[in-house]
């Protein structure tokens, strides 16, 4: 793959010595994407895939590496990998997973050196996204997403933030998060939470005969409470016949898991016991804005407000 940049390099940029780094880093990943869409028109607007399609993680990895600011070159290159693929799993797994499981389940090699840099990458082209105001319509539910929330296709459909609650990942969870990922059921999966609480609810503190107190994993635990900075008050879907006999289609959370609260595992202000603080009211209200405005979470550090407050509405603190 680099072998392509190096040609590229010394076939076009001689000498490059004159040129600055960001004006190097265009000319090399519009090369690539002229490259691919050439391969793509003689092939009759099909991806060869392979080889031919794999230059543009190797432009994605220049632009990360050279950081380079010009949101319409890396807008364009996120859009080229999307029309191919329908989904930006390879910039999503290796962040999840980390770059050994990408091998094993994808049968690829991250582009990027370990997972940290996987994170920082993903930080890298969200970014972008949010520049660009980046948009793409789902194949399978023909519903316009956000680069955040586009479907895993290697994954059954499901949303990034879901794979990372699944893998029990808080650290990717909260930045996801705070990138403004939908944490809406939908009718492949259900809620990031419901997701959670079946699990922690797997876990009873005592056995049926008294025994050994069962630990819970303490990154399902964080990740809940991460679900649980983003949401008014947390609820869950009832089964369908009885939404169908009596209309309630959710109940609380307590209702439905009131162990949880009694062990502490749940706030009782976020669990529907009591009515949730005001200030997490606001908190929601004004993420909500934020993000429709495409600002969030850079945005959140414009507002005129103490930065404690600040950090609280960037789910950094609770």
């Amino acid at each position: 793959m680099h072998s392509f940049t190096i040609l590229i390099i010394k076939k076009i940029f001689v000498p490059a010595e004159n040129l600055d780094t960001s004006d190097v880093c265009e000319r090399i990943v519009m090369s690539a994407l002229r490259y691919h869409n050439i391969t793509m028109s003689e092939n009759g607007s099909v991806c060869l895939l392979g080889k031919f399609h794999n230059v543009l993680y190797v432009a994605a990895k220049l632009c990360y590496d050279w950081n380079l600011t010009n949101n319409i070159i890396v807008s364009r290159l996120l859009n080229d990998i999307y029309y191919c693929e329908q989904t930006f799993e390879r910039i999503f797994v290796g962040a999840i997973f980390g770059i050994r499981v990408t091998h094993f389940l994808s049968g690829w090699k991250s582009d990027f050196e370990d997972r940290e840099e996987n994170l920082r990458a993903l930080i890298y082209f969200l970014d972008h996204a949010i520049i660009g105001r980046l948009e793409y319509k789902s194949t399978a539910t023909r519903i316009k997403r956000r680069f955040i929330d586009v479907p895993m296709e290697s994954y059954g459909q499901v949303l990034p933030l879901r794979v990372a609650i699944q893998n029990g990942a808080p650290d990717i969870l909260l930045i996801m998060l705070r990138y403004g990922a939908s944490t809406e059921s939908d009718t492949l999966a259900p809620s990031p939470l419901e997701i959670l609480l079946t699990k922690l609810n797997e876990y009873d503190m005592k056995e049926e005969n008294g025994g050994a107190v069962k630990e819970i994993p303490e990154n399902l635990v964080t990740c809940m409470r991460f679900i649980l900075r983003t949401v008014p008050t947390a609820t869950v879907k009832t089964p369908e016949h009885i939404a169908n006999s009596c209309g309630l289609t959710h109940v609380s959370l307590y209702e439905q898991y009131p162990q949880l609260v009694e062990r502490n595992l749940v706030p009782k202000e976020r669990s529907g016991l009591v009515p949730p603080e005001l200030r997490h009211l606001c908190r929601c209200c004004i993420r909500q804005r934020l993000f429709e405005n495409w600002a969030l979470p850079h945005g959140i550090k414009t507002l005129h407000i103490p930065r404690g407050l600040q950090s609280y509405l960037d789910l950094m603190a609770d």
